[in-house]
């Protein structure tokens, strides 16, 4: 016992010092932890590395020293999963690990707080609404887009904060932080710019881990919004089952309209569309539709096997050594299948519905 007691008198005294110097003193409340428990300062990256330790004492811990730049980090404890994340920042700073981890106390920290807060609420609310609809089928429409909308209005008024918080702490380390929870709040798009306007040296591991993906989501939608309905298609050159290259144009001028379908062998969606695909081709084939499917196999032989067991008699192209990724990607593509039809000008009418509505569409387009 005196020996946890001169740690934790020496990690108060080092606090009061801190704080004299312009430090930080991060007190902590931890009422279920022993005596003796650990209480780690860990940085945010992958392994949670850890800068600095202290141990529980009567239910209580403490942290102490000096971040002229403020820094997320985590407040982790030995004893289980309890803790959370923090702004280490001078001043003081006080940590709640009770029913939840809570801090307050520097402008940051109640910054963070207010997020966390607030997502919480909003998704209590969401909960409710939605075991509510689950529990009472027999209400009206009316009934349930009124609770709809109260959803609709909860995550509004959240989205509306955490843009408010994001934008005043853009330029430092919680707004780094806080873009990295926030990725279903924004498009691609949007979450980019934000993340580009934050400096460099604020961008921890995950961040930047994070960083590099939403960038290639931004490109590959901006991609998709390109070559939504009402814009023009994008030309390609493939090799077909017998190693001729088709260029997409020349189908394209031929026909009334052409259906660009990007699959795979071993993608399950893809082959259940396949019926409806050759319904498709014998109802429209004659009358100025033609089909033109791009494979994204890896394997030639995979490719083969799947376009001769599925019946695939139309145009097939692929390319595995990557003219066919190439090709998606010219389009946005994100997942599979995907269905682009295209009309005899060159414009995209259809894009992304499934097989049995463009058969519905077709039938009232061809008449």
């Amino acid at each position: 016992m005196k020996s946890l007691k001169k740690i934790f008198f020496g990690g108060a005294i080092a606090a009061l010092a801190a704080c004299g110097n312009g430090g930080y003193e991060i007190n902590g409340e931890y009422p279920s932890a022993a005596d003796g428990t650990v209480v780690y300062l860990a940085n945010l990256d992958a392994d949670f590395s850890k800068t600095d330790s202290t141990v529980v004492n009567g239910g209580r811990f403490s942290f102490a020293g000096r971040q002229d730049t403020p820094r997320v980090c985590m407040i982790l404890s030995s004893m289980a999963l309890d803790g959370g994340p923090i702004v280490v920042e001078n001043g003081n700073i006080d940590v709640q690990i009770k029913n939840g981890f809570r801090r307050k106390g520097t402008p940051l920290n109640n910054d963070m707080q207010r997020f966390f807060s607030e997502r919480a609420k909003m998704a209590r609310g969401i909960e409710l609404v939605g075991n509510y609809l689950v529990a009472n089928s027999a209400l009206t429409d009316a009934q349930r887009d009124s609770l709809q909308a109260v959803v609709a209005e909860a995550r509004t008024s959240f989205v509306e904060m955490l843009q408010k918080t994001i934008g005043e702490n853009v330029k430092n380390a919680l707004g780094a932080f806080l873009l990295t929870q926030s990725e279903e709040y924004f498009t691609p798009q949007e979450l980019h710019s934000i993340m580009s306007m934050v400096p460099e040296n604020l961008r921890d591991e995950r961040f930047n881990v994070m960083y590099a993906r939403v960038k290639i989501d931004a490109e590959n939608s901006m991609r998709a919004f390109a070559t939504a309905e009402g814009c023009p298609y994008i030309n390609f050159e493939l090799p077909d089952v017998n190693g001729k290259q088709v260029l997409l144009s020349n189908i394209v001028n031929a026909n009334k309209y052409t259906l660009l379908n990007f699959w795979a062998s071993w993608c399950i969606p893809c082959r259940q569309e396949a019926p409806v695909l050759r319904k498709i081709a014998d109802d429209y084939g004659k009358r100025g539709m033609a089909i033109v499917s791009v494979s994204l196999d890896s394997s030639m032989d995979e490719w083969k096997e799947g376009v001769t067991s599925l019946g695939l008699g139309w145009t097939q192209l692929c390319a595995p050594n990557g003219g066919s990724a190439e090709a998606a990607a010219a389009y946005g593509i994100s997942s599979i299948p995907m269905l682009i039809l295209i009309d005899a000008e060159g414009k995209i009418v259809v894009r992304g519905e499934p097989a049995y509505r463009v058969a519905q569409l077709l039938e009232e387009l061809m008449k």
